[in-house]
């Protein structure tokens, strides 16, 4: 007899999942990048600041002008690329987010058309205690890990 309700941990999907892994290396990679990028515009700032601070009385006006623009503008490129690698990181986020949550759904309800199950509920809020075959935890990520497998197989034949 089916059971009809089963539940599963988002929380160990999303952890477990090998599309979940991929894309936690993806945004650490990325984190990585734009703060590598950062430090460079910001060492660069700073030795401006400190030409600007030496430049006392042995530089003409205009290039202590001249420094006072450069340090401006290194400020408001910092400021700039600050905020896109904070965009570009929820960019990445949400684009992996809507990616797993897309294909976690397709699966969970296939699962649930297939077993007669008219809800499913996350484990991780809900659940305290429920029958053993209920739980379709183990399902779902052999199924998105199989998904993330066969992605993986496509884009190594296409390279090839």
């Amino acid at each position: 007899q089916a059971t009809p309700v089963a539940f599963i941990s988002i929380e160990k999907i999303m952890t477990e999942a090998a599309d979940a892994t991929d894309a936690a290396k993806s945004i650490e990679a990325l984190s990585q990048t734009k703060a590598q990028e950062l430090n460079a515009k910001k060492q660069a700032l700073e030795a401006t600041k400190l030409e600007l601070a030496n430049s006392g009385g042995f530089f003409r006006a205009s290039r202590r002008q001249q420094l006072q623009t450069e340090v401006q503008q290194k400020e408001a490129d910092l400021q700039h690329a600050t905020q896109q690698a904070q965009a570009d990181m929820q960019q990445l986020q949400q684009k992996v987010q809507t990616n797993l949550r897309n294909e976690l759904g397709t699966i969970v309800t296939e699962l649930a058309k297939a077993r007669g199950i008219q809800y499913v509920l996350n484990q991780d809020t809900a659940i305290v205690l429920g029958p053993s075959g209920a739980d379709l935890t183990a399902e779902v990520l052999e199924r998105l890990n199989a998904l993330a497998a066969e992605r993986a197989a496509d884009n190594d034949v296409k390279k090839n």
